[in-house]
């Protein structure tokens, strides 16, 4: 019966294994082993709770159009060794913001390699941090 099922079905099979694939590998893509994941709404706690730094690893255009107050500008790029500015922040807790949260997880990955420990993913990127009506500094017009 359910081989027959699968014969008359064939083509809805194969999406729904398709699809089913697709959102693993994109679970997966997203979280990073020794990484957490911290809410827009939950973000200004980790803050509070001793030295942190929220990096935003979008390019400079994006940053100018709209970033986190008191977040700083490291687009993937920078995410070197010889990037003593980054390097600085090594012993913070460092919370990866960027668009949608994509970007940070490979930022999480890059830092990881470069020795920083206490990293955190804005869950959702900047697009949450909106979705929840919380602050944006724009600096682009000025």
């Amino acid at each position: 019966m359910f081989t027959e099922f699968i014969s008359q079905n064939l083509i809805w099979v194969a999406a729904f294994v398709v699809v089913t694939n697709l959102w693993i590998w994109s679970f997966l893509q997203g979280s990073v082993k020794g990484v957490g994941n911290v809410s827009a709404v939950a973000l200004p706690s980790l803050q509070r709770g001793g030295k942190s730094v929220i990096i935003d690893v979008n390019d400079a255009d994006n940053f100018s159009r709209g970033h986190i107050p008191d977040s700083v500008n490291f687009p993937m790029a920078e995410l070197k060794e010889e990037n003593h500015e980054l390097l600085k922040h090594k012993d913070k807790t460092v919370i990866l913001a960027c668009q949608s949260g994509n970007k940070s997880s490979k930022a999480a990955r890059t830092l990881q390699t470069l020795g920083f420990e206490k990293l955190h993913i804005l869950s959702g990127g900047l697009m949450s941090w909106s979705k929840e009506n919380l602050p944006l500094n724009s600096t682009a017009d000025k």
